[in-house]
């Protein structure tokens, strides 16, 4: 006997989504269990079929790609990982110490190993979505 709803038992997993940007372009990002953003992919996709190839691009080089820490002004640290130099994903929040970025790192690469990119869904970043313009109306 199943209990609940099958698709909040989904959520509950790491998932990728794809985010429609201001630009009219779309951008991957990894979400965890808890829906926290964990990271995104750096590049701008004009079909959805671009970034899912993008995210198994991800998945199939997952152990080999490099890693470059950025330290903020701020005492901020970030991650990117590159894939032939060129890069493919970052972090989507700074975090405090270079070893905690390490960490969101490490949990990124195993969620990323784990999620699965069937029933992939795209919003519109809410950022854009519930803007004002300058006449104080939502956009």
């Amino acid at each position: 006997m199943t209990r609940g709803n099958t698709t909040e038992r989904l959520r509950s997993r790491p998932r990728f989504q794809l985010v429609q940007t201001e630009q009219r372009t779309l951008r991957w990002r990894l979400l965890g269990g808890n829906n926290v953003s964990m990271g995104a992919g750096v590049a701008d996709c004009a079909r959805a079929a671009e970034c899912l190839a993008d995210i198994a691009a991800l998945k199939a080089h997952l152990n080999s790609l490099s890693t470059d820490f950025r330290h903020i002004s701020g005492g901020r640290w970030r991650w990117l990982l590159r894939l032939d130099e060129v890069p493919v994903a970052e972090a989507t929040h700074a975090y405090g110490r270079r070893i905690e970025a390490q960490r969101g790192l490490d949990r990124f690469r195993v969620a990323a190993t784990t999620a699965g990119i069937e029933d992939i869904e795209t919003i519109v970043d809410w950022r854009q979505k519930y803007r004002r313009n300058p006449a104080g109306d939502s956009a």
